[in-house]
């Protein structure tokens, strides 16, 4: 934690106190990237206070030059946050859940790195099974940008669209970062994060795709393999690898997708289930030329 993260859990500490000593609050978190000991000279303190019936819009305050926000909560608005990370209910056939999951990705981000004060110092508010909850979602919502990254991608490289498709390429690069960082458990920050999380977790740089263009396609075999071993990470597979499907004599864009009714490989609209095995198999052909 450097300094300037430092000073503003000092200044969280207070605050805190304030809010429950004076009654506004009956808990308070921080949240956030600070929660997670990330903080640069000017970065704002993220404080959450629960409290009953409808909740007070509080405004910001400047403490020691540090703007600190605070927003209040009421605990049934938590606890249908928490509700969604005790399952997941996810079927191919019937995505509404995952499109109201998605949507509330970034609170669900901030109960994650959520800390309640306990007068002696902060302690995570999520238990274990609910941060396993929020790692498949996660992990699933980055696959799905993943998915839909690559679909622009194509379109653009096969328009011969240069500009644009550089601009995705590094969205792409990114997104997969932030899919890795999932896979190994921890929550996915703002981008500027990224890159300091993923050291902190032992994840390995996301080397830059390079040169797209239509007439070669090795450049997107590290996503293809990126993708499925984050998602092997959170839904191990203990088949052996099997012949993979017939994709009518092209990989080129595929990418694979978990459900709770299975996996599937998915080239923009285009679902194809398949068996864990056969995941195996496709895996092992697209890394067939290296890693």
């Amino acid at each position: 934690m450097n300094s300037s993260a430092q000073l503003r859990w000092e200044i969280a500490d207070r605050v805190a106190r304030e809010l429950l000593s004076s009654g506004e609050a009956r808990e308070v978190w921080m949240e956030g990237a600070l929660a997670c000991g990330f903080a640069h000279a000017a970065s704002d303190i993220d404080l959450r206070g629960m409290v009953d019936g409808e909740p007070p819009r509080w405004e910001s305050r400047l403490v020691d030059g540090v703007r600190v926000d605070r927003h209040a909560t009421s605990p049934e608005r938590v606890e249908e946050l928490r509700d969604l990370l005790r399952s997941f209910d996810v079927r191919r056939d019937d995505l509404g859940l995952f499109r109201r999951v998605r949507a509330s990705m970034h609170d669900l981000m901030c109960l994650r790195t959520a800390l309640t004060y306990t007068g002696g110092g902060w302690q995570p508010v999520l238990d274990a099974g609910e941060r396993q909850g929020y790692l498949r979602w996660a992990v699933a919502d980055q696959a799905e940008a993943a998915a839909s990254l690559a679909e622009d991608l194509f379109g653009l490289v096969e328009d011969g669209l240069a500009e644009p498709a550089q601009v995705v390429c590094r969205k792409l690069e990114t997104c997969l970062t932030a899919l890795a960082c999932a896979a190994a458990g921890h929550p996915v920050l703002g981008d500027k994060w990224l890159p300091l999380l993923a050291r902190g977790a032992g994840v390995p740089s996301v080397p830059s795709l390079g040169t797209v263009q239509a007439t070669t396609w090795g450049w997107f075999r590290p996503v293809q393999r990126r993708v499925t071993r984050a998602l092997l990470d959170c839904w191990p597979v203990e088949d052996s690898a099997q012949e993979p499907p017939d994709l009518s004599g092209s990989d080129v864009g595929w990418l694979p997708q978990r459900y709770a009714d299975g996996w599937f490989l998915r080239r923009g609209d285009v679902h194809l289930p398949v068996t864990g095995g056969q995941l195996l198999g496709w895996l092992s052909a697209a890394s067939a030329d290296g890693s």
